[in-house]
């Protein structure tokens, strides 16, 4: 488990929490367990705006059953003696869970990668040009294959094609479409002097038309992987407008392809269907908003109106909040005590100041993230709904940053000492930086 946060400056920062076994079975209680020990050992129950997790069955169930929902209406309220129940040894371990669990945020990355290996490959391999793309990706498999196994092939590729191939990740679809974009870099030439020497089949010229519009047509897919897999700069508000964009684009190479407009509208259908959620979201649009790159440019013209009143009411309950922690502690002035209601000349005042800041803020066309610091208000809301990150990516690199402990080198370790090892690895920056 890994968190993250904004500074005051918007500098991202992270630390790895944990990195423990679960000894029991891998249910949805028991990771429901293991999140609140360990958000209980750093006491930050409180704290967290949203858990970023993969699909995986058991972290969806887990959240959809106890995670909280701020805009759920309650409907009936009762009250039990809690000393009683106590007592009586009757509570259950839900209780407790539904008030500790936070918000869920789904992998967007990792939700476009499946959009991309399933949803579009799907497609693909029922499409017209199934069987060509079929015989075409067996024999970039083959290459890779050839150069992963023997060093001779890997020196032969480099001298031929004046670079280094990469084997494409398992279940990573932008791994496979950049190793497949390499190979279609080549010049004909290359390609049959490459294929030759490595005793492998040759590309038919419908094999290589073929997979140079699919690196064509899809690029833009690949693209938007990147942007989410990213950390340090990416935000949840970043979600929407990649996907808007992604679809717009996508929607423009269908006028112009030969065998990939019934793919691309099946793309975009999926992308509608999987992120149905975060387009709805109130979270993730008011984290676009509040990023001067985007402001409410994405929305349409009769969207925007209710846009801008949810974030000046932020904006209004933030800057009140503030004032709330300034003030907790210390005596409160008699003027401070009295209040007539939400009609009242202070409340006016209140929110006519954050209208105008949001005003000003969205009639400005500055795209860096620093101008936000001129709008206190803004920024203040940037930062509670962007420290959320889209994509779970950090926790694969909790791994990368293990080295040999990670490698069969590692396996003689106990549980407890390669958890301290990889943290301490992990978190090397921060101590430094502490110093």
């Amino acid at each position: 488990m890994t968190c993250h946060w904004l500074e005051d400056n918007l500098e991202r920062k992270s630390a790895a929490l944990a990195c423990t076994r679960i000894p029991i079975s891998y249910t949805c209680e028991s990771i429901i367990a293991k999140i609140q020990e360990i958000h209980s050992s750093y006491n930050i129950e409180s704290k967290v705006q949203a858990t970023v997790t993969d699909n995986g069955n058991n972290f969806i169930k887990a959240f959809k059953e106890f995670a909280s929902d701020d805009d759920q209406e309650v409907e009936q309220s009762h009250f039990e003696d809690l000393g009683s129940i106590l007592c009586d040894g009757e509570i259950g371990g839900d209780f407790f869970l539904s008030y500790f669990l936070p918000p869920h945020q789904r992998c967007a990355s990792q939700t476009l990668n499946l959009i991309a290996s399933k949803d579009l490959a799907d497609a693909v391999s029922k499409g017209p040009a199934g069987k060509l793309h079929s015989s075409a990706a067996e024999k970039c498999a083959a290459i890779w294959h050839k150069t992963q196994s023997s060093t001779e092939a890997a020196d032969a590729m480099e001298s031929i094609a004046k670079m280094k191939f990469t084997v494409p990740c398992l279940n990573q679809w932008s791994s496979e479409y950049y190793a497949i974009n390499k190979i279609m870099s080549l010049t004909d030439t290359q390609l049959n002097e490459l294929t030759e020497v490595l005793g492998v089949p040759h590309f038919t010229p419908d094999e290589t038309a073929y997979l140079t519009e699919y690196t064509d047509v899809f690029k833009p897919v690949a693209f938007a992987l990147d942007l989410l897999h990213g950390e340090e700069k990416c935000f949840l508000g970043i979600v929407i407008p990649t996907l808007l964009t992604l679809k717009r684009k996508l929607e423009e190479k269908a006028a112009n392809t030969r065998l990939f407009s019934r793919v691309i509208e099946s793309t975009v259908k999926a992308i509608d269907s999987r992120f149905k959620q975060v387009f709805e979201s109130s979270d993730a649009r008011l984290a676009t908003a509040t990023m001067p790159q985007f402001r409410l440019w994405w929305l349409p013209e009769d969207e925007r109106e209710s846009l801008r009143a949810q974030l000046i009411t932020e904006v209004l309950q933030v800057d009140q909040g503030t004032e709330e922690t300034e003030t907790n502690g210390g005596s409160v002035h008699e003027d401070e005590f009295f209040s007539y209601g939400p009609g009242s000349s202070g409340n006016k005042s209140g929110k006519r100041e954050a209208a105008e800041e949001v005003w000003l803020y969205l009639q400005g066309t500055n795209k860096d993230l620093k101008c936000l610091h001129e709008f206190p208000g803004v920024k203040k809301v940037f930062i509670k709904f962007n420290t959320t990150l889209p994509s779970s990516a950090p926790v694969q690199q909790l791994f990368s940053n293990g080295s040999n402990i990670v490698t069969p080198k590692g396996h003689h370790l106990s549980d407890e000492h390669f958890e301290r090892v990889l943290l301490l690895r992990y978190n090397s920056k921060i101590t430094t930086a502490l110093e």
